[in-house]
């Protein structure tokens, strides 16, 4: 018997989809359940309101985690989920918000880094946070959390433990014409500034005044270099430094006895010695003109050279730290 050339065609197709989807689940590792939570933050003094979804599959299931908001009281970079959940690793960020600030919408659907978020979740659970569930034993994962700062930048943070935050990935959300999750949100930006209301005075007066946006601010937060992290001259009862950075990750390092550490990651903004005992450790803040140095080191890199970020023992309970480069301490 014959088959139909229409029907054949189809079937062909049908092959088709259902090896990709079979792909796609062995490739995304989607069959795997795991423990996190979904957090939004925005850029200080600029609210929003919007809906941002988390999605998954497993077999023929959708399961989406969702947040809105309007307030800007969750810093840039806040990641810490109110709920745990075991759900299937996420596969895609969709996001649809309306910026109060600069009066714009913006919308993005984006495929999330898969092997990244499944070599995260075999790291070692002291870099996981650990928590309790309902009548049942510890368990470990991580909250994600998605930035949003001016001009459509959505930025996406794994946090585990006090001192792990990894950057995911960063993506740019188009402009929209119009906020299609509900009516509330047109009808807000159309309002403004007269019915604007947040929990910050100042971000009312920002509001109400059209003061426009810091577009640059955030995309120099978010810059990332490839340096050395060198300690020098500690105890030995100096274990490990915790280093935050301005792009809000955080990771530990150890005293290796100045041996030098390769990271590809922002420029550091916090830094805090650990002794042997946890509870006694030293912070300090560092200042924004770090980042103007780690710029005009990387532009005069020789070839072959790079960057070394020195944290180094100084008097008095103090550290000194400097920009400079592998040429010029070897």
């Amino acid at each position: 018997m014959k088959i139909h050339k229409l029907t054949l065609s189809f079937l062909i197709i049908t092959v088709i989809l259902i090896g990709l989807h079979v792909w796609r689940m062995i490739a995304y590792q989607t069959f795997a359940r795991e423990n996190y939570s979904l957090s939004i933050s925005v850029a200080e003094h600029h609210p929003i309101m919007g809906k941002f979804e988390f999605i998954t599959e497993n077999k023929n299931q959708s399961i989406t985690i969702s947040e809105d908001y309007k307030e800007d009281d969750a810093y840039w970079g806040f990641a810490s989920g109110s709920q745990f959940k075991n759900l299937p690793p996420p596969y895609t960020l969709s996001c649809h918000w309306v910026s109060l600030r600069e009066r714009k919408i913006y919308k993005g659907t984006f495929e999330l880094p898969h092997k990244t978020i499944d070599s995260l979740f075999k790291l070692e659970k002291s870099k996981m946070n650990k928590f309790t569930p309902y009548n049942g034993p510890h368990a470990y994962g991580y909250n994600f959390g998605v930035g949003i700062a001016p001009g459509g930048m959505v930025t996406v943070w794994a946090s585990g433990n006090h001192y792990f935050q990894k950057e995911i990935a960063t993506y740019q959300a188009k402009e929209f014409d119009s906020y299609n999750w509900n009516a509330f949100g047109d009808e807000l930006l159309n309002s403004l500034p007269e019915n604007f209301d947040s929990n910050s005075k100042e971000t009312d007066s920002i509001i109400k005044n059209n003061i426009p946006p810091e577009m640059e601010k955030w995309k120099n937060f978010s810059k990332k270099y490839l340096y050395y992290v060198q300690i020098i001259g500690f105890s030995d009862e100096v274990t490990s430094v915790d280093l935050e950075c301005f792009n809000e990750e955080s990771n530990r390092f150890k005293d290796n006895n100045g041996a030098k550490q390769l990271i590809y990651t922002g420029v550091p903004n916090h830094i805090d010695i650990n002794k042997t005992e946890l509870d006694d450790r030293k912070s300090y803040r560092l200042s924004e003109d770090y980042m103007i140095s780690f710029k005009q080191e990387k532009k005069n890199l020789a070839t072959g050279d790079t960057l070394v970020f020195v944290i180094e023992k100084s008097s008095n309970d103090q550290i000194k730290t400097i920009v400079t480069t592998t040429s010029d301490i070897e």
